[in-house]
């Protein structure tokens, strides 16, 4: 059985990008993280952990295991976070199950970040759509 991530299940832009040859998906999300300046902003929105693997890189693997679209993240975990990490799926579940995480307080500044950064603020068009859709978790 094949469970790779198909090209057309992906949105067109994400889909366009990794058709490109060379292309390696895990160097261009760390270079994405890097200049949006992301641990920052989960830094700013509160986000926390008291002990084991450090909030940066839990969110760095539930952003990574949303945007490659895979279906659990047991799955994630079973065929791909091994080559990020050595935490285990619950690690993520865990940090999911937190009512204390503001998860639209780090979307707003992302958004604020992106409109900083690409000077949207001097646009005539002044929307800015954030997928805000909530993914259904299983297991």
């Amino acid at each position: 059985m094949n469970n790779d991530t198909k090209l057309q299940d992906l949105p067109s832009l994400i889909g366009d990008l990794f058709s490109q040859h060379g292309l390696q998906i895990d160097n261009l999300f760390a270079t994405l993280w890097t200049k949006m300046h992301i641990a920052t902003l989960l830094h700013r929105a509160g986000f926390h952990k008291r002990s084991g693997l450090e909030v940066t890189q839990v969110v760095y693997l539930l952003l990574l295991w949303v945007w490659l679209k895979t279906e659990s993240i047991g799955m994630f975990s079973r065929d791909a976070m091994q080559s990020f990490t050595d935490a285990k799926k619950d690690v993520m579940y865990d940090y999911l199950k937190r009512e204390d995480v503001n998860w639209r307080r780090l979307h707003c500044q992302i958004a604020q970040q992106v409109v900083m950064e690409h000077k949207l603020n001097t646009q005539t068009i002044k929307a800015f759509v954030l997928d805000d859709s909530v993914k259904i978790r299983r297991g």
